[in-house]
């Protein structure tokens, strides 16, 4: 998947995990097709992108609703795993990358044996997150440590690279803190201004979304 583009986003069930990944899609400028059989999840989002009232287990509907023009799409039904598996199945046949939230481990392993591409867990992974990981191809992780506080862990690379600590100044430019710095199996921490960041480098970083998504934006250029 290309990540480093405005992408288009299918995103089947609009309940608290899907209304998430919407929510951040959008912030990034991405189009996004949200998919309900529910009307009520889906007015929020009516004047913000497209929508589609209808059953993800019927092909046809997924078809008529524009599905195989999307990029990638998040299968986030949340009252039936019957139907996360049948339109899994559907979104594969139709040649789409899927995302599929699992309900438990054992549905987890269901749908990657339907031929899921990415299975993730509500318990450990917020739509919100998922977006972030499918839309930034550097960032291997993002995790909020407390009311807008986040930690990232980001792949070195583009206008980071070939520089020390010191002079990237990302305390100053940005509000963001390098924690640690992970070269192949050892690890630098504590860090200091001196370290220099090299090529395939995996930055621990703290800071504000904002700020770190500013960073990660600095991995796609050169």
């Amino acid at each position: 998947m290309p990540r480093t583009r405005k992408m288009t986003f299918g995103i089947i069930g609009i309940g608290r995990f899907g209304s998430g990944a919407a929510v951040e899609l959008l912030r990034h400028g991405h189009e996004v097709l949200l998919i309900d059989k529910d009307p009520t999840c889906l007015e929020p989002f009516g004047s913000r992108c497209e929508v589609a009232v209808g059953n993800a287990e019927d092909i046809t509907f997924l078809e008529e609703a524009g599905i195989k023009e999307v990029d990638a799409v998040i299968i986030a039904i949340g009252d039936s795993e019957t139907s996360s598996n049948h339109a899994t199945i559907n979104c594969k046949d139709l040649g789409l990358y899927v995302v599929a939230k699992a309900f438990h481990a054992t549905h987890g392993k269901i749908l990657e044996r339907l031929g899921a591409d990415r299975v993730v867990y509500p318990e450990r992974d917020s739509g919100m997150r998922l977006a972030r990981l499918l839309t930034r191809s550097a960032v291997l992780d993002m995790i909020e440590l407390y009311e807008e506080v986040f930690m990232m862990e980001l792949t070195a690379k583009g206008e980071l690279v070939d520089k020390s600590l010191s002079k990237l100044n990302l305390t100053r430019r940005f509000g963001v803190q390098v924690v640690m710095i992970i070269r192949s199996k050892s690890t630098i921490f504590p860090v200091s201004a001196t370290d220099e960041v090299y090529e395939g480098d995996i930055l621990v970083l703290v800071g504000p979304h904002e700020s770190l998504t500013k960073i990660a934006r600095l991995t796609e250029r050169d």
